[in-house]
């Protein structure tokens, strides 16, 4: 193991948690801040240059594209976690494999999303609840979007391996440079050049062929602490079997928000106007955007936790998520606080030909209202895919859309209108946020069994509080 991948390792086993949260969730936060703020203000081009109709569509077409993020999840998440935990466990081989077993995978899986997603991109939109001029133009912004779908594809899961390495710093930064690109040549393509809406899909898929080059050359060039063997991009099945495993929850969780918006939007569509369509789009924007933070220190969590358990220092395992999601907390209840304050305000960047009522900002602060809790439902589901626990965070993804959100989703809106779509979704994210903390503290209980195990190995008398002395 080289000097930079022992120090990450032995940092990880033994600095304060704390000091530690911060070092690496600040470049963490502030790098997903620069994706979020890119999102935000590719939606405020569309609105204001465009107009409503135009905001309408790519709100339509983003939860589709949830499925290009679920396929880089599905190979980033699983080979992040399978990383992180051979780090820990000083497994060099495993190391050296799965770059190329990476590349491999994310070719196989856009080649499927580009060849579905631009072929069948009108009938898509219009299966969202999409018509006339939104149909229109929701159907140019997604073929141009799916066939830029490798760059996406590749990007992400590497850059989500530079991440399960540790180094924060390096995978924000790359994500960093693709997002300015992105906010700088937006507003050309889609006013100077006049390419309307394809000018703003077309500039997400040059972003994200620049973010997929420096990620995959961050790994070529030899810049990452673990080994690359040259030449190497294949598939091998002692890595792949357990990315798909634990990735697969990446991809639930993608597939149950296209879900979601499927249904989200279809319901809007029979109950309310193109209005509340742009509306809920601009919710939607805004509260992604709420919670990037708690997903910079998602970012941190997973390597610490990965490493920690490979490590086999279970009680480790048990207080960094405690940390993580407490620093979590403390950050999205100062975000919600703010955004309490100035709601009008913030959706009016989105929508500023739209007069707001009463009820308007009474549904959006609703959705918002789970916000401080929902660093608990985020960090659990990336401790069950971190120690290897691929069922429990895919049924965490199943239970919440399936059983909880698409029966609430059918029935209340026959009561309440549209104002029923916002009661699901507050609802569904509190019974989540409860039953997530229930699976975590059930998750430590078998940690205490493996500690207990792990006692057995260290010799004659050996106990528990004598391992955990020794991992301190």
């Amino acid at each position: 193991m080289n000097s930079s991948s022992q120090t990450l390792r032995e940092d990880f086993l033994t600095d304060n948690l704390w000091r530690l949260m911060v070092r690496l969730s600040v470049p963490g936060i502030l790098g997903m801040l620069v994706v979020g703020i890119n999102t935000f203000v590719d939606a405020i081009y569309v609105g204001q240059f465009i107009g409503k109709e135009a905001l309408a569509a790519v709100a339509l077409a983003l939860p589709l594209t949830f499925l290009t993020n679920g396929m880089a999840g599905l190979v980033g998440v699983g080979s992040a976690s399978v990383l992180s935990r051979a780090i820990g466990a000083e497994d060099r081989e495993t190391q050296s494999l799965i770059f190329g077993n990476l590349v491999a995978m994310s070719l196989l899986s856009s080649l499927v999303m580009t060849i579905a997603g631009y072929f069948f991109a009108g009938e898509l939109i219009a299966f969202m609840g999409g018509s006339g001029e939104i149909h229109t133009l929701g159907t140019q912004f997604l073929e141009i979007s799916m066939l830029g779908s490798v760059f996406s594809i590749v990007g992400i899961a590497a850059n989500m391996l530079v991440r399960g390495e540790g180094r924060i710093k390096y995978a924000m930064s790359f994500a960093v440079v693709a997002m300015v690109l992105n906010m700088c040549i937006n507003p050309v393509l889609i006013k100077v050049l006049g390419l309307g809406i394809r000018g703003a899909a077309l500039s997400t898929v040059i972003a994200m062929a620049v973010y997929s080059l420096i990620s995959c050359l961050y790994f070529i060039l030899g810049k990452s602490t673990i080994p690359v063997k040259p030449r190497f991009y294949g598939l091998v099945g002692s890595i792949a079997k357990p990315v798909l495993a634990i990735g697969s929850s990446s991809l639930i969780m993608q597939a149950m928000q296209l879900l979601q918006g499927v249904f989200v939007y279809k319901t809007i569509a029979a109950y309310g106007t193109s209005n509340d369509m742009a509306f809920m789009g601009a919710t939607f924007r805004i509260f992604m955007l709420a919670v990037i933070p708690v997903f910079g220190i998602m970012q941190s969590f997973q390597p610490v936790v990965g490493v920690c358990y490979g490590a086999r220092h279970y009680e480790r395992v048990k207080d960094v998520t405690r940390v993580f999601g407490l620093g979590g907390m403390i950050l999205l209840t100062t975000v919600w606080l703010v955004l309490e304050l100035i709601p009008t305000m913030v959706l009016s960047l989105l929508l500023p030909t739209m007069t707001f009522t009463a009820n308007d900002i009474f549904n959006f602060r609703l959705v918002l209202l789970a916000l401080p809790g929902l660093p608990l439902l985020f960090i659990g589901i990336t401790l069950f895919q971190a120690v290897g626990n691929a069922k429990l965070a895919a049924i965490t993804m199943l239970a919440r859309q399936i059983i909880l959100f698409i029966p609430a989703i059918l029935i209340l809106p026959r009561f309440y209108g549209v104002d029923g779509v916002f009661y699901a979704m507050i609802g569904v994210d509190i019974v989540c946020i409860a039953f997530v903390v229930f699976a975590t503290v059930l998750e430590f209980r078998k940690f205490d069994g493996l500690s207990v195990a792990k006692a057995a190995e260290v010799g004659d008398g050996a106990t528990v509080e004598t391992v955990q002395a020794l991992e301190v």
